[in-house]
């Protein structure tokens, strides 16, 4: 009998490097342009600030809204073009070493790697190339005359549009939400996460490691990636987890 086809779903910010959001968009709005375009934009990108950290506390879809605010005038073929370098110059260097063997353990288990993130498009294209992922479900910018309105294109990726794409997705691949993993940090991820048949907690900020905890879900630590020569680590505070690392990297022998 053939093996069912089975799916891990992979935050990036926090989960897969450990950089976020913010630092690419200042990456990009430090380089769009000559220096006074530059100036400009990082002006308009400090004083989004109050709004983002009232956002980032509140509702992740209204703060991605207001982050990507800022980009609004960039050509397409520009942000492409930043995306590429951003990846190949910062980006790949700040892979989890652990992550990138996690989605190599689970990929050689049958598990086919799936990025779902709330980073634009521009910046996960090349980051997915580059590990070899096909599928992503990321972030995307209403253009017009080839720039960039500032809006994004439904859905927004975050909270529960996450778990909502994935069940779009395994309906269209035939694939069933209850043989497949995700892996997120953050407490706005926990909607996606408790869609999946085997969630992971990764990297998790205190609410997530809460919710992880009493619904016994595996909570990991990746190393900072400067910081290959260490290994990872289950949450050495978690009383309750049954699971050793190698449950929690693995495909369906190793599932919880």
């Amino acid at each position: 009998m053939p093996q069912r086809r089975r799916a891990a779903f992979y935050d990036l910010d926090g989960t897969l490097v450990d950089l976020n959001l913010v630092h690419a968009a200042i990456f990009t709005l430090a380089n769009v342009g000559e220096w006074s375009g530059r100036v400009s934009y990082l002006l308009g990108f400090a004083a989004r600030i109050p709004r983002l950290y009232i956002a980032e506390n509140r509702d992740r879809r209204l703060l991605n809204t207001v982050l990507f605010e800022a980009f609004k005038g960039i050509s397409r073929d520009r942000l492409f073009s930043l995306g590429e370098e951003y990846c190949e110059r910062i980006l790949a260097g700040h892979l989890f070493p652990r992550a990138v063997e996690l989605i190599e353990a689970n990929r050689a288990a049958g598990i086919e790697p799936v990025l779902v993130t709330g980073s634009p498009d521009f910046i996960v294209a090349p980051l997915a190339r580059h590990l070899g992922i096909a599928e992503f479900a990321a972030n995307r910018f209403v253009y017009s005359r080839g720039r960039a309105t500032g809006r994004l294109t439904e859905p927004v990726m975050a909270g529960d549009e996450k778990a909502i794409w994935c069940e779009e997705y395994a309906s269209a691949h035939e694939l069933d939400l209850a043989d497949c993993w995700g892996y997120a940090d953050s407490h706005y991820d926990t909607a996606f996460l408790a869609r999946l048949g085997h969630p992971v907690a990764v990297n998790p900020d205190r609410r997530l490691r809460a919710a992880a905890l009493s619904r016994q879900w595996p909570v990991i630590r990746f190393e900072k990636a400067a910081d290959s020569a260490r290994t990872q680590d289950l949450d050495d505070d978690d009383e309750n987890s049954n699971h050793d690392s190698e449950q929690s990297t693995r495909g369906s022998d190793g599932a919880a």
